[in-house]
Order: structure tokens, then C-alpha cells, then sequence
């Protein structure tokens, strides 16, 4: 027969057997820093058994706990609250308003932080979270005032959610290798596995599919008992179609599914069933991704979860325009988006531009592509200027896209290189006519005929000369563009040998536009790529790494002492002369980091410049304008600053 202590109760009350009776206004014991403390444990123990329970049992539960003396000091109350609103479907208002109370008239950072989230997930329940990531943002600047791991875990990864949603990518990386950090350090491997599955979305964002999944695969290894339906394989599935995966990600999906069902979780449910609706559509499927996506609709609808139904309406619009139906598909898609731009999720509406914009090009709809293509790179290049404004420490981490990111300019040069062939057969055409009646005309219109056709050519020549340099230049500093470095380094890497990788940011150029206006950074940027074209031989390349950053691959280098005389030249060729602004002339330095590779098939490009960039930012952690990489050889990096000369000159400028 079971005593008193039973079920979800027996927890609670080995917990405070356990403790030895927690008094109700005590604080709590902290273990060494960094690490989970008893009290601390038992909590988030008694929290976590609850996950598989109905959500009102739930928020029942955690009501009882809000009530218990036992957990009446401001960090278990902030936990608890913070529960419960993120349980509670829009019944947290009395909980918010509590807090609200409690942290007004206090510093305590407990409070604060926990009625911070309890705005942000009280705005998502409501369906407007157009403040969610400001709320996030604010919760994460009181992290290092927060010594409890579960509490500082969950607004450091939270916070990455809603930077990715934002856009603010470079500060999404930022927060999930913190919340990395005091996952590991309190030996979590649960949480461990959800940061990881965060962190794997946000490289998918970045277009590192294999990196994504390979986190994906880790998470699961740290926790490979499923037990939640809408936890890691939901996140795969969108990893998987990000990677063109599609067969994998409908394995994925159908068991997300399976598990939502067996737990009555609907949420889960619709949203494994939206994915699979972008399955059929990306494996045109088209029949089944239009009936799937009128059902999840009706469903979404039906259940009322805002942010569901937007994506659900995305879907169906994409099923619509999939099957030649563009004016109802764009009405559908606009009704979704605008819910994500309303709510400021402007990362999840630019992917979504992308998406449509390649979809309008398909469907031979030129005009409206253009437009999202536009509208989208608006978006990318707003939430990155907002992100270096709030100051994110992992600046290099958005990797801005070109503006011709869809080839929607290269399909208008191609249109009109299309009529100039047209133009030369029907030239062409004529002058087999005119040969073949040569007796019935004059020689001025065989002349005539011949000049015409020969001007046309001419034309399509150049036609196609500008083609191909818009497609592989950078518009404004005429360096190559990310395009162009994409099919060239496979090449180079083909052939081996040894290359200098130098990766080069300007300092302080968000001051230059703050203070010359955006034609002042459009100088900086053209100068910088002048002097460096002075700087390298013809057959190494240049390229505008996206934002103020350059990439320099210098072929060949002789050896550690020839690129250390080039980089050192760079920092003095770069900051030498001052560049006229407006009249006012301003000496402009860099940041580099760099380094000396071998290149052979087991060399992974993405690893060098991840290591490069991570020295470009000890440059810029260092004091801005100097140089810190690897040479030929060398094993540990090294720090390079320019001539005490070049140095005086710019502090006179």
C-alpha cells in the first residue's frame, strides 16, 4: 500500500524531507557558481515531471507551488512564474500582474527578469509578439545578475529564439553559446540538447546545412528519449528541408505526428502537418500539398494558435501558386506574412520573401519577384542595422547576401540578351534573303543589312560581358562578390597548394554612417576596396564578404615572412591616407584576422574562416587596427600592429 508521500506529491515531499524544511522567506543556498544547488534541482525535477500532463493540470500545479511557503523567495517565485506563463494559454494575467507589482518597487533581478518573460509569452499567447524580442532582450541584460543555471539557461535561449525570429542572427549566436555555456557547466545534458537543437537553426538560417544537422545529431545523442512531440524532431524536419532532405524530413515529421497524437498535443500536430505541406510543395506535389494545406488552415483556424495560423496561411499560398492559382496564392501568402511583420519577426518574414520571390520567377512573374526580392533585402539589411546598433559582439556572424541574392537582375539580362538573339536570326534570316535577290538591290542595302547585323552582335556581346560581371561583382566596391568566390574556391581548392586567407573589417564604420550619412560609407567602402586591389597581384581574389568586411584569398604566398609583409602593408596602405568625407578628411582603419592554409580534399573551408573570424574579433577586442592570425607554419596566432609611424600619422589625421 503506497503512503502519504505518493505520485507527483511524493516528489515534493522528498524534496523537502530532503532539504530539511526550507523556511518560507529563505533565499536560496548556492552551490559554486555555475552549478545546479539542491534546492534548485528539486524544483526543476518536480517542474519537468509535470511536461507530459495537460496544461491546465499543469498551470494547477504550479499555482499550488506559487502558494507553498516553501518557495516563497523572489528566485523560486520567478522560476515558477515564468512556468507558468509560458504554460498557460493567456490565463498568466493575474501572475504578470503580481510580478509587475513585486518588481516595481524592487531591484531584485530574479523579479525583474521573470516579469520580463512573463510579457513576452503573455504577447505570444495573445497572437501579437510584436514586443517579444525586445522583452527577451531586456530579460538577457540582467543575465549576469542571475546565479540560478535553469532560470539564466532559459532566458539565454529563449533569447536566441527571438533574435533569430528578429533576424538578428549575429546576436542569436551570442546568446545560445551562452546558454551552451551554463548548460554544460551545470552538467545538463537535457539542456545541452535544446540549445544545441537552437543553435542548429541557426546555422541553417546561415546556410550551413551540414553543421545544422550534425548539432541536430548531437542533441539527439544527448537525448535520445523523445518526450515531447514538438521538441527536437519538428526542428529537424525544418533542418532537413533547409538541406533538401525531403525523404528524411517526412520520416521525421511522421513520427512527430505519431507522438503528438499519442499525447493529444494538437499544437504539435499542425505544426508537424504545415512542414509537411512544404514538403509536398518542394517536392511538387503539388495535388497533395493543396489539399493538406486547406486542411491545416481550417485546423489552424480552428484552434486559434496565431503564430500557427500564419504559417499556415504562408503554406497554402505556396500550395496556390504551385498549382498556376498566383492571385489567390499571393493573397493567402500576404495574409501570413503580415502577421510576422506586425509581430517584428522580420527574420521569418525575409526568409519568407526569399521563398516567394523564387516562386514568382518560376511562375514567370517578374515584376512581383522583383518586388520580394527588394522587399526582402529591405528587411536583412533593417534587422542587421538594428543589430549593430543594440552593439552584438558576433558582428561577423550575419553573413549579409548580396542584393541580387535571387539572380532576379541576371533573369532580366538574360531577357534581354534573349532578344538580341532573336533580333540576329531575323537579321540573319534577311540577309539570306537579300544574297539570294543580291540582283534587285543595291549595294548600300546589302551594306545596310550587314552594319545592322553587325551592331546587334556587337550589342549581344556586350550584353553578355555586363551579364557576366554583374552576376560575379560586388555592385558598389566592383570587388567580386560571394557568388563569384563560391565557384572560384572550389576550383582552387582543386588544384591545392598553399593560400592566405585574410578576412577584414573596418573599424568603427557604423560612426562613419552615423556621421557621413550611408554616402560616406559607400565612400569607405569603395576606397578600402581600391587600396586593397593596390595591395594584391591580379590573381588573387577580392571579395565583399557582406556589410564593411572583405575577404582576401592571396594565392601562393612565398612564405611566413612574405605574408607577414603583406598584412602588415594592408593595415598601412588601408589607414595611410585620409579619405575625404563632404570636405572633412578622416584617416579609416581595419581590423584583420588571417590565416596560411594548406588546400587539399580534407581541407573545410567553413572551419578556416570560423577560426579567422574568431581572430579578427581578438583584433577588434585588442584595440581595432592591427592584425591577428596564423603564418606558414606557425601553430599559435600572432598579433601584428602597424608601423609606430602609420599610427602617428592617423592619430594627426
Amino acid at each position: 500500500m503506497r503512503g502519504p508521500c505518493a505520485g507527483w506529491a511524493a516528489l515534493a515531499c522528498s524534496v523537502w524531507l530532503g532539504l530539511g524544511g526550507v523556511a518560507a522567506s529563505a533565499e536560496p543556498r548556492l552551490p559554486p557558481e555555475g552549478h545546479i544547488g539542491p534546492e534548485e534541482r528539486a524544483l526543476d525535477e518536480m517542474l519537468r515531471a509535470e511536461v507530459s500532463l495537460p496544461p491546465d493540470e499543469r498551470v494547477a500545479r504550479i499555482d499550488a507551488l506559487l502558494a507553498d511557503p516553501r518557495w516563497a523567495a523572489p528566485a523560486w517565485q520567478a522560476m515558477l512564474a515564468v512556468e507558468h506563463c509560458a504554460v498557460s494559454q493567456g490565463a498568466s494575467a493575474a501572475v504578470l500582474a503580481s510580478l509587475e507589482a513585486r518588481a516595481g518597487g524592487s531591484a531584485d533581478p530574479y523579479l525583474q527578469a521573470a516579469a520580463l518573460k512573463c510579457r513576452q509569452w503573455v504577447a505570444d499567447h495573445a497572437g501579437d509578439p510584436v514586443d517579444n524580442y525586445r522583452y527577451a532582450r531586456e530579460a538577457w541584460q540582467l543575465l549576469a545578475r542571475i546565479q540560478l543555471p535553469t532560470l539564466a539557461f532559459r532566458i539565454a535561449r529563449d533569447y536566441a529564439d527571438e533574435a533569430t525570429y528578429a533576424g538578428a542572427l549575429d546576436e542569436a549566436l551570442t546568446a545560445v553559446g551562452r546558454a551552451l555555456e551554463i548548460a554544460r557547466t551545470a552538467g545538463d545534458p537535457l539542456r545541452e540538447a535544446d540549445a544545441l537543437t537552437t543553435l542548429a537553426m541557426v546555422q541553417s538560417d546561415l546556410g550551413q546545412h551540414e553543421d545544422a544537422l550534425r548539432n541536430s545529431d548531437r542533441a539527439f545523442r544527448l537525448d535520445p528519449e523523445i518526450s515531447r512531440s514538438d521538441d527536437k524532431l519538428i526542428a529537424r524536419s525544418s533542418l532537413q528541408i533547409a538541406a533538401r532532405q525531403y525523404d528524411e524530413a517526412s520520416a521525421s515529421l511522421r513520427r512527430a505526428m505519431e507522438l503528438a497524437e499519442r499525447e493529444g498535443d494538437r499544437e504539435a500536430h499542425l505544426a508537424a502537418r504545415i512542414n509537411l505541406v512544404d514538403v509536398y510543395q518542394k517536392t511538387h506535389r503539388v495535388p497533395q500539398a493543396l489539399q493538406l494545406s486547406a486542411e491545416v488552415v481550417a485546423e489552424a483556424e480552428r484552434l486559434g494558435y496565431e503564430y500557427l495560423k500564419a504559417y499556415a496561411w504562408v503554406t497554402r499560398g505556396f500550395a496556390l501558386a504551385a498549382a498556376g492559382q498566383v492571385p489567390a496564392g499571393t493573397e493567402a501568402f500576404d495574409r501570413g506574412r503580415a502577421w510576422f511583420e506586425k509581430g517584428g519577426q522580420l527574420g521569418e518574414v525575409a526568409r519568407a520573401l526569399r521563398d516567394w520571390a523564387r516562386m514568382m520567377a518560376r511562375a514567370g512573374r517578374w515584376e512581383q519577384a522583383y518586388r520580394a526580392a527588394e522587399r526582402a533585402d529591405e528587411l536583412r539589411e533593417r534587422t542587421q542595422r538594428e543589430a549593430r546598433e543594440k552593439n552584438a559582439s558576433f558582428h561577423a556572424a550575419v553573413l549579409e547576401s548580396s542584393r541580387k541574392d535571387l539572380d532576379i537582375e541576371r533573369l532580366r539580362h538574360q531577357s534581354q540578351t534573349a532578344q538580341l538573339q532573336l533580333e540576329t536570326e531575323r537579321l540573319n534570316r534577311r540577309t539570306t534573303v537579300v544574297v539570294a535577290a543580291a540582283v534587285l538591290l543595291s549595294a548600300a542595302s546589302l551594306l545596310f543589312v550587314h552594319l545592322r547585323t553587325r551592331r546587334v552582335n556587337r550589342q549581344l556581346r556586350d550584353a553578355n560581358t555586363a551579364l557576366d560581371y554583374q552576376s560575379t561583382h560586388d555592385p558598389l566596391t566592383g570587388a567580386y562578390n560571394r557568388r563569384h568566390f563560391d565557384r572560384y574556391f572550389v576550383r582552387r581548392q582543386e588544384a591545392g597548394g598553399r593560400v592566405l586567407l585574410v578576412l577584414l573589417d573596418i573599424d568603427h564604420f557604423k560612426a562613419i554612417n552615423d556621421r557621413h550619412g550611408h554616402a560616406g560609407g559607400d565612400r569607405a567602402l569603395q576606397e578600402t576596396s581600391r587600396r586593397l586591389a593596390d595591395c594584391v597581384r591580379s590573381e588573387d581574389c577580392i571579395v565583399r564578404w557582406g556589410g564593411e568586411e572583405f575577404l582576401l584569398v592571396v594565392d601562393d604566398p612565398a612564405d611566413a615572412e612574405a605574408e607577414r609583409a603583406l598584412v602588415l602593408r594592408l593595415l598601412e596602405v588601408l589607414a595611410g591616407t585620409p579619405i575625404e568625407f563632404g570636405g572633412v578628411r578622416k584617416a579609416v582603419t581595419a581590423s584583420i584576422g588571417f590565416a596560411s592554409v594548406e588546400l587539399g580534399a580534407g581541407f573545410d573551408l567553413d572551419r578556416a574562416l570560423a577560426d579567422i573570424d574568431a581572430m579578427l574579433y581578438r583584433a577588434k577586442a585588442g584595440g581595432r587596427h592591427r592584425a591577428v592570425g596564423r603564418f606558414n607554419g606557425a601553430g599559435e596566432p600572432v598579433v601584428l600592429l602597424p608601423p609606430p609611424a602609420a599610427v602617428a600619422g592617423i592619430a594627426a589625421a
